[in-house]
């Protein structure tokens, strides 16, 4: 194939049915630009842009390429269809409007508070309708938007539904001619005293395709873009000869045609407006919901092919990789993990202060930490983390100096609060970077216990300075060493420029071609940014201050830039300072991010963990089939003396790589290992809220919190075990004045013991409160009909405790689960996923015991392995109760339910290859077949039918395949010695699977 010939000579594009996003489409095919290309191209044209991602995902045959807006890139991504821009073709943003309805009385944006507006869903012109409510101080909450579609917005126009219709030209200039009048449009104001050009929306018709065809068609892609090149420049040269060719396509008059087309800017280049629209939508959609994630630009757009066609239309480098600073991600990890610490520190140090209100030190290490946390957080630009730290340091610094012995309850409320801010601080911070939190509610609550105290000043530098935090300063040192220049830019806009934060964009990026743009003040998309008329810029280069002033210095945007030499504060990295009670805080040296110490840990990503344990598994694994085949070979040939040796030493090194394989599995598998302190730390707190809020007195009583268990659990297990503290404070622990009435303290107890048993770990959460009365919890299920009355007569205690892991179990009793026992099944939920089980007991007046048995780790489970037909699958050893042989004479059905008898207990069978869909060895009338007896969630023998039983076996666990088989019952997989594939069942999922 010749350079320039395309691969493809047929292909199909989707566009819409208005000359804004898909004139260039239609003028390129009716004048033949497309054949001129060497293309054959057929079109497909929608009624609405809104539309377009759901037909290009349920199209059978995907198009080549579409004409649409930046939205629906986005949007695409979002659902998970993979999209580049090509080329931009027009701005548009003239022709995105809003009408409003003569007889409604709409003059002024604040008219329409209170009023119906007609938009299609995802409409761009809604992000102009938030610039002019931002604008004006509007909120939009009491503006009533009505999902209708462009024909339809007109009809309820018409008709007198809606006030207003948010659409785009020709529709706009259509409600019009029925009795609307223009307001405003994304660049476009008629708005009474504020008419002129503005700036509120930014929107783009453009041209994108997959990125697969970038790779195996590039020469068709280049095709297009020439035929689209020659259509644009024929609309620009030729309007109202391009407006008669459109009009028959689109069924619109060519008078209408042409005033569209005025309306927009049709242009194939790719410049820094292009970017600044594209990245605009990215941020506004990101914020209002639409989408979850910010797309990398690299992800977006890709300049390669248009700058092959024409460089001259290529204005911005190709979109670079956005990534995240490795080392300052390394600081955000330690800080966040460290600021874990203190927290809990923080809440245990609270509670114990408010137990003993005379014992300052307490006061002490809490004031510490949070000259701790100011310290950190400022050296990472964490302001408002800084600064609460700050206030709150103060405040306690000061009550410090007080002779006064005893701590008041309203200062201890003050700390938990502070703690509270703080969490919602760290919450935000490690979700964004930033936090919209508002901390004044703190210096006002300082403020009201001690006026006179003067309030200390933000740490923020003074209006046209930039302030930086202690990575930044470290950083720019090192640019310092380099050769570099650091220096300011203080840039003023002409006052009558309308577009300054475009113009200030368009800045930022020139200058990041030459250089690192550090910091820009106010920062790069803020409220503040958009309306600014001067910006500060922290510059790092080695080029002259002239050609960074001719870079900077924009004609008509920019009225003057001035450049100063930036004086990069010192990093102090040991303090001489600090007050007295941060060594009580910190019993020796402060933790300090800017600093380097000798340590003994190091931080590995968990999955890095997971990586080396499946490579260790598959490890053994082939350990295990290699010392196999050497006992086969050893025992089918007859060797010589020497030969049997060398097969002797052989085994015995495969012997020895499999013992030290297993050993090291065992040493990953201990650093994988944590304390359960880390879930048990939180409890403390949780407790003291829980019975402020009930009016309870309550001492929590841990145990055991150094057993260790794997991080996995970790991780999930503190939801379930919330969900017992909770009921148990809530239901199972009297009122003071109860349990005074009773006999008992007071103050309630609840415990909290953890210990290792075997192979599992076993967590108790027990109280002394209420207990369960048992009676009447039966008597109610059985009135509400969860219980038959022989049921009701039948039913053990340990069955009747069941009944409160219920979904529906309502059973009204007081006790440890009164009422809905929602959290209760979250509870057991969680617990069998976790392939563990939980029990309760209880005695009526004496107190209530859950008691939850859990793997020490999901990462490697002793397992019965058994096979169905020529599958092999494995369930849980801590599951089963026991494995039988069972005759076919003992079988019989209940109902629709095959079961036999075990011991005077029914045993309801499950065949997996009915479930599974699997063929099963065909067995004799006489002879017995393997049943694994199991017990569900209620207590209920079940037995697994198997084919054949294999011993125990250690299995490392692997994700699943879906390959393999799709299923809920399976969950997970691992390998036999013998590079078998087991399947590793879920028991609660194959019980409900059979049983419903």
């Amino acid at each position: 194939m010749s350079e320039g010939t395309p691969e493809l000579s047929k292909i199909e594009l989707y566009g819409v049915n208005d000359p804004n996003i898909s004139g260039q489409l239609i003028l390129a095919k009716e004048m033949g630009f497309f054949l001129d290309e060497g293309i054959e191209v057929s079109y497909r044209l929608l009624s609405s842009g809104t539309i377009m991602p759901e037909e290009v995902m349920n199209a059978q045959e995907k198009p080549f390429a579409f004409t649409q807006t930046p939205i629906t890139t986005l949007v695409l991504k979002e659902q998970g269809v993979d999209v580049k821009i090509v080329a931009p073709l027009a701005d548009i943003s003239g022709t995105q409007q809003i009408v409003v309805r003569e007889s409604a009385d709409i003059h002024a944006p604040e008219d329409l508070l209170g009023k119906r507006i007609g938009m299609a869903k995802g409409a761009a012109v809604y992000i102009a309708i938030q610039s002019m409510a931002k604008e004006f101080g509007l909120d939009l909450a009491s503006v009533e938007f009505v999902h209708l579609m462009p024909d339809q917005q007109l009809e309820a126009m018409e008709a007198g539904n809606i006030e207003a219709m948010a659409c785009w030209e020709p529709w706009t200039s259509k409600a019009q001619a029925v009795g609307g009048t223009f307001l405003f449009s994304g660049a476009r104001s008629e708005i009474p005293d504020n008419e002129g050009d503005i700036n509120w929306l930014v929107d783009q018709s453009v041209l994108m395709t997959f990125p697969d065809n970038f790779e195996r068609y590039p020469e068709t892609i280049k095709a297009l873009l020439r035929a689209f090149r020659k259509a644009t420049q024929f609309i620009n040269e030729n309007c109202e000869k391009a407006a008669e060719i459109l009009s028959t396509p689109l069924s619109l008059k060519q008078e209408e045609l042409v005033h569209i087309i005025s309306l927009n800017k049709y242009s194939m280049t790719m410049d820094n407006l292009f970017k600044i629209g594209l990245l605009s939508f990215r941020e506004l959609l990101y914020q209002n919901g639409v989408i979850s994630s910010t797309p990398p630009e690299s992800d977006l757009y890709s300049t390669a092919l248009l700058k092959q066609v024409d460089p001259g239309l290529v204005l911005i480098e190709e979109a670079e990789e956005e990534e995240e600073d490795e080392e300052l991600e390394e600081y955000y990890a330690i800080f966040f993990d460290e600021v874990d610490q203190i927290v809990r520190k923080l809440d245990n140090d609270a509670i114990a202060l408010e137990n003993d209100p005379t014992d300052k030190t307490k006061l002490k290490a809490i004031a510490g930490a949070f000259h701790t946390l100011k310290g950190n957080a400022g050296f990472l630009g964490f302001d408002k983390i800084m600064n609460s730290s700050r206030h709150i340091e103060g405040y306690l610094k000061t009550v410090l100096m007080e002779e006064e012995l005893t701590v008041p309850k309203s200062i201890i409320s003050l700390v938990y609060y502070a703690i509270d801010v703080l969490k919602t601080l760290v919450t935000d911070y490690k979700q964004t970077r930033n936090s919209n939190f508002n901390i004044s509610e703190l210096q006002e609550r300082i403020a009201q216990l001690s006026p006179d105290m003067e309030k200390p000043e933000e740490e923020t530098m003074p209006s046209g300075d930039i302030e930086i935090s202690g990575y930044e300063a470290l950083k720019l040192r090192e640019a310092q060493k380099q050769g570099n220049h650091i220096q300011q830019l203080d840039i003023h806009f002409e006052p009558d420029w309308k577009m300054k934060s475009a113009g200030a964009f368009i800045i930022v990026r020139k200058l990041g071609l030459e250089g690192d743009v550090v910091k820009v003040v106010p920062a790069l998309g803020s409220k503040e940014f958009k309306s600014a008329t001067e910006v500060h810029i922290l510059y790092v280069s080695d080029i002259e201050t002239s050609r960074i002033m001719e870079i900077s210095h924009v004609a008509v945007v920019v009225a003057s830039v001035s450049i100063s030499p930036f004086q990069v504060p010192e990093v102090l990295v040991v303090r001489q300072d600090e007050p007295d009670y941060m060594q009580e805080f910190a019993h020796g040296e402060e933790f300090t991010l800017g600093t380097k110490s000798k340590s003994r840990t190091l931080r590995v990503d968990y999955e890095r963990l997971d990586d080396i344990m499946n490579i260790i598994g598959e490890l053994i694994i082939g350990g295990s089939t290699l010392a196999r085949g050497i006992d086969e070979v050893r025992d089918s040939y007859v060797a010589s003396q020497e030969s049997s040796k060398r097969m002797t030493h052989l085994k015995k090194t495969s012997e020895e790589i499999r013992k030290n394989l297993l050993n090291l599995q065992e040493n990953i598998m201990k650093v994988r290992m944590t304390p359960i302190d880390v879930v048990f730390r939180k409890f403390p707190r949780v407790v003291r809220d829980l019975a402020l809020k009930g009016g309870k007195d309550v001492k929590l009583e841990v145990f055991g919190e150094d057993t260790d268990l794997d991080k996995t659990l970790v991780d999930v297990i503190d939801q379930g075990l919330f969900h017992l503290i909770k009921n148990t404070i809530d239901h199972g622990i009297e009122p003071p004045m109860v349990r005074e009435q009773l006999g008992k303290h007071q103050k309630g107890t609840v415990r909290l013991v953890s210990f290792r048993e075997g192979n599992q770990i076993v967590i108790v959460v027990e109280d002394d409160g209420r207990g369960i009365d048992i009676e009447k919890m039966k008597r109610q299920a059985y009135e509400h009909g969860m219980l038959s009355a022989e049921k009701y007569q039948k039913l053990s205690r340990t069955d009747a405790f069941q009944l409160l892991f219920m979904t529906s179990s309502r059973t009204g009793t007081e006790g440890a689960t009164t009422g809905d026992q929602s959290g209760l099944m979250l509870v057991r939920e969680t617990v069998e996923y976790l392939k563990g089980t939980v029990e309760l007991d209880s005695q009526l007046g004496e107190g209530t015991t859950f008691t939850v048995k859990l793997p020490l780790t999901l990462a490697i489970i002793q397992a019965l392995v058994f096979g169905v037909g020529e599958r092999m699958f494995a369930i849980p050893l801590s599951t089963v109760v026991e494995a039988i042989r069972v005759s076919p004479e003992q079988l019989s059905f209940v109902g629709d339910r095959e079961v036999f008898e075990l011991r005077n207990q029914i045993v309801n069978l499950i065949r997996p290859h009915e479930l599974l869909d699997l063929p099963c060895h065909q067995q004799s009338d006489s002879k017995k077949m393997y049943v694994i007896v199991v017990r569900s969630s209620d207590r209920k023998l079940v037995g697994i039918v198997a084919d054949s039983l294999m011993e125990k076996e250690e299995l490392v666990i692997k994700s699943l395949d879906n390959k393999i088989m799709k299923s809920e019952i399976t969950l997970s997989a691992s390998k036999l010695g013998d590079g078998k594939v087991v399947l590793i069942l879920d028991v609660p999922a194959l019980i409900r699977g059979a049983f419903g």
